[in-house]
Order: structure tokens, then C-alpha cells, then sequence
């Protein structure tokens, strides 16, 4: 999904290992290409995705962003504990090198996956790079780790400036029916409120008045959701960045499940929107 009062996609090209897009800004006509990646584990693979990659950058020949999870580290200091650098680290380093990308820097931890044992393995196998002509376009692009609550990989935010928004226009959300009462209260609602008039008239007040009476509970109901995921998205960091530096203990293992619980359920009501 892409908002398309933004960028127009102008072709798709599907690898093996990626999925790239040529976009055109709707407002400045810049051309510029992203790839979805992911890696494969087996090191005889690897050369077949780089090659894919380096293949669609020059057949299209743009500022790029390549991000994804590329199942392979650059460097030994990017996975937690190791000092060895492997071949498989080497050709990752020498294709950043050959298409003169950007390595960005991430904030807001130093690993990306965990293992999630006892003692978890963790590296930073999921990153963005870029080309020098797409940063350019783009400034102050920020690329931060977000709270992992459900998979063993950070989401990771790549921001690359906002957009003003007007006013929302009312939409009604399907997540609204998974609310226990729901149906019900919309029903008390409409019920309640009289008006005299046409058919016609009598039909646009009610649907106005019950409008209002959605949103109102819609902020005190969701409103109220939308803190404690906040909350628990921000205690999912913290026990992941504590993760990073020490092991965590029984207790705090077991909070973190709940928390991924508790979250994973609001998330569900987010797909649903």
C-alpha cells in the first residue's frame, strides 16, 4: 500500500530474492526505485541476490533504497559476541561498496533479530541502504528500530520526512464490530434520538447524531486502547534494548510474553481497520 496522493507506481520488477518499484513523486516528478528484500540463509545463494540486485539497479539505472532483511551481517560487530569476519560478510561489504550505497544509521538499539533462547543470538541482518542521489532527494532520513511485539525481527521505520493532512472525514471501522456491545450500543443510539421533518430530513439528522455519538465513544474507547499500546510497545523496547546488553530474567521473560499478548490482540484489530 502507498498513498497515492504522494507517489505513482510506474513498474514492478518480482526477483527471486526481491520485489523492486520504479516511483514517481506526484508533486516534484522525481524518479526513484525501491527493493523489498529478503535474503536467503545459504551462503551458495547469497551471490545469486546480489546479482539480482546489482542486475534491476542498472537496468533501471536511479536513486535507490534497498531495505529488508538480508540475512547476512557487513561486519562482525553486528552480531552480538562475534569477532570473526566471514566470506559471507566480505561480498555483503563489496556490493554496498561496488553500488556506492549508504549504510544509514539506526537508532534506537544496535540488533534487529533475536533469537529469543536463554541466551539469545543477535545481529543486525535488516537495514535500509541507499544510494548518495536518493539521501539527496531525501534529507535527514532517520532509520529507527521499533518494539518487536510479535516476531523475532524489530520493525524498523524508515522516515524520510511527513505530509500535512487536512481533516479526517468520518469512516466507520470494521475493528468496532469485535468490541463486545458494540451492536448494541449503536442500536440504543439511533433509537434515542426524535426529529420532525421529511423522511428524507428525519434520515440525515439521525445519521448525524449517531455520527457524533460514534466518535465520542470511538475517543473514549479506542482512545484509551491507542495509550496502552503505546505503553506496551514502550516496554517491549525497553525489555528488548535490556535484551541486547544483558539476559533477561524469568520474570521479566514472562512479562514480555504478556505484553505480546496484550498487543498482538490490539494489532489484530488494527489489520482488520
Amino acid at each position: 500500500m502507498w498513498d497515492k496522493r504522494v507517489l505513482v507506481k510506474v513498474e514492478v520488477m518480482v526477483g527471486t530474492f526481491s520485489v523492486s518499484v520504479k516511483w514517481k513523486g506526484v508533486g516534484d516528478k522525481f524518479l526513484w526505485a525501491c527493493s523489498g528484500v529478503y535474503g536467503p540463509n545459504e551462503n551458495n545463494e547469497r551471490g545469486h541476490m546480489w546479482d539480482e540486485l546489482v542486475g534491476i539497479q542498472q537496468y533501471w539505472r536511479l536513486p535507490w533504497c534497498y531495505l529488508g532483511d538480508f540475512n547476512i551481517v557487513c561486519f562482525p560487530s553486528e552480531r552480538r559476541g562475534d569477532t570473526r569476519l566471514t566470506l559471507a560478510m566480505e561480498k555483503f561489504s563489496e556490493f554496498v561498496e561496488d553500488l556506492n550505497l549508504v549504510d544509514l544509521p539506526l537508532e534506537g538499539g544496535s540488533y534487529t533479530w533475536s533469537s529469543g533462547t536463554n541466551q539469545p543470538a543477535m545481529s543486525r541482518i535488516d537495514k535500509a541502504l541507499v544510494t548518495p542521489y536518493w539521501e539527496d532527494h531525501f534529507p535527514d532520513v532517520i532509520q529507527r528500530i521499533l518494539p518487536r511485539p510479535i516476531s523475532d525481527h524489530c520493525p524498523i521505520l524508515l522516515e524520510a520526512g511527513g505530509m500535512a493532512r487536512g481533516k479526517s472525514p468520518f469512516k466507520f471501522e470494521n475493528m468496532w464490530l469485535k468490541t463486545k456491545g458494540f451492536v448494541d450500543r449503536v442500536q440504543s443510539w439511533w433509537n434515542r434520538h426524535s426529529f420532525v421533518g421529511t423522511p428524507s430530513f428525519v434520515l440525515a439528522k439521525k445519521l448525524k447524531a449517531l455520527k457524533d455519538n460514534i466518535v465520542h465513544w470511538k475517543c473514549r474507547e479506542f482512545g484509551n486502547v491507542e495509550r496502552q499500546k503505546k505503553q506496551f510497545l514502550e516496554e517491549l523496547k525497553t525489555l528488548d534494548a535490556k535484551e541486547g546488553d544483558f539476559s533477561l530474567t524469568n520474570g521479566e521473560k514472562c512479562h514480555r510474553a504478556e505484553l505480546r499478548s496484550q498487543v498482538e490482540h490490539l494489532l489484530s484489530l488494527e489489520e482488520i481497520s
